[in-house]
């Protein structure tokens, strides 16, 4: 099965195209890179502007789940992991370094380090030093980690995962474990920056950035940026927000960031289920980098359905065993469309100055965004 066309929450935006009479010249040279550049003065490259934020990996086999966040890590989206998340304590992840090529049967070129997050928890579970080398970006999860079951905790499945505990004396008695809201070796906002400088020295290749919520953001954004993080991620996906609503928070939080003297700051957003053109659509209002969780969740959900049921209907007999040259193209076929439509849209982009390049019919959305309403000979309503 496909990855269905996901529904655009932001299509009352456009790209407005240059107008008429614009000179054409040649496409410019396609670079999807981007460049964060830590507080030390270090450079940073990824590949994409796009990221997996919070992959649910122990909804699925530990080796399917590394070959996973393998194949989708080839594509140049940044995947959010730590090497207990994807194999046991002896053993290499693709991710993280170990070639896949012979379990695949494949040629593989030299190797290159797999663009990767280190999901930092306040609790560390899981967390090894090891998952620091070759790292792209650690994110400081400050917010407070709700569940599925509406709880703040980690379910059995993850803990077990994670911590990798004795069948007959797992960690909790095998119950829910609650999760912490702050580092607890961090005495409040006020002495962050110590703690980011910190993780800075054990991930020397790697920018940190600090995620949050968003229902404090006036508050807490500005105590997050005196800490002076790499780059900031902003977990939208914890409201249910409107399209618009979604749009004007991405907006305003750039604003903020730009008056806290943030301008070149990195904004990343997780916005919850988008289409590739809304993704495009929040980099042009503001956002550095978007999540794509809604993309990825469904090859988590292919995968966990052949593993539970034979009879899946995916029409992929080898979903269940992966590490396959089918397999690794299956996962790759599905998102590509996906990341092809976006960089089109960005590509496309480069031709206008920022202010130019979205419009909409909707005087409402015009006003709460400050982008211009289309020219058209008919009332286009609100």
């Amino acid at each position: 099965m496909e990855i269905e066309s996901m529904n655009e929450r932001l299509e009352k935006i456009c790209f407005l195209p240059p107008p008429m009479d614009t000179p054409w010249a040649g496409a410019p040279a396609e670079d999807r890179s981007i460049q964060v550049q830590r507080s030390d003065g270090r450079t940073v490259a990824l590949k994409l502007p796009l990221f997996w934020y919070d992959p649910p990996w122990s909804e699925i086999e530990i080796t399917s789940a590394d070959a996973i966040a393998g194949a989708v890590a080839r594509l140049g989206v940044l995947v959010s992991a730590l090497r207990s998340d994807l194999a046991s304590t002896d053993e290499e992840t693709e991710l993280h370094g170990a070639s896949s090529g012979e379990a695949i049967s494949i040629q593989v070129q030299a190797p290159e380090s797999l663009p990767r997050i280190i999901p930092y928890r306040p609790e560390r579970y899981g967390l090894s030093d090891r998952d620091f080398d070759g790292a792209g970006v650690v994110d400081v999860r400050l917010a407070m980690r709700r569940n599925p079951t509406g709880r703040f905790a980690y379910t059995p499945t993850e803990i077990g995962r994670w911590e990798a505990t004795q069948v007959e004396s797992p960690l909790a008695g095998g119950g829910w474990v609650p999760a912490a809201s702050f580092p607890p070796d961090v005495h409040g906002l006020g002495k962050l920056e110590g703690k980011l400088e910190q993780l800075r020295l054990l991930a020397g290749d790697a920018a940190v950035f600090v995620s949050m919520d968003p229902h404090r953001l006036n508050e807490e954004l500005p105590a997050v940026l005196r800490s002076q993080p790499d780059g900031v991620i902003v977990r939208l996906n914890a409201l249910e927000l409107s399209g618009l609503e979604l749009a004007h928070c991405v907006k305003q939080t750039r604003a903020i960031m730009d008056e806290q003297q943030c301008e070149h700051l990195p904004l990343w957003v997780v916005p919850g289920a988008i289409s590739a053109a809304d993704a495009a659509k929040l980099i042009a209002l503001g956002a550095n980098a978007v999540a794509i969780d809604s993309w990825c969740q469904e090859l988590i959900n292919e995968v966990r359905d052949a593993q539970q049921n034979a009879t899946s209907t995916s029409g992929y007999s080898s979903l269940s065993a992966p590490k396959t040259q089918e397999w690794v193209d299956w996962v790759e076929g599905e998102l590509f469309r996906h990341i092809e439509r976006f960089d089109g849209l960005m590509h496309a982009m480069v031709y206008q100055p920022p202010e130019a390049r979205l419009a909409t019919l909707s005087v409402k959305w015009a006003s709460k965004l400050s982008i211009p309403t289309l020219n058209v000979p008919f009332d286009a309503g609100s």
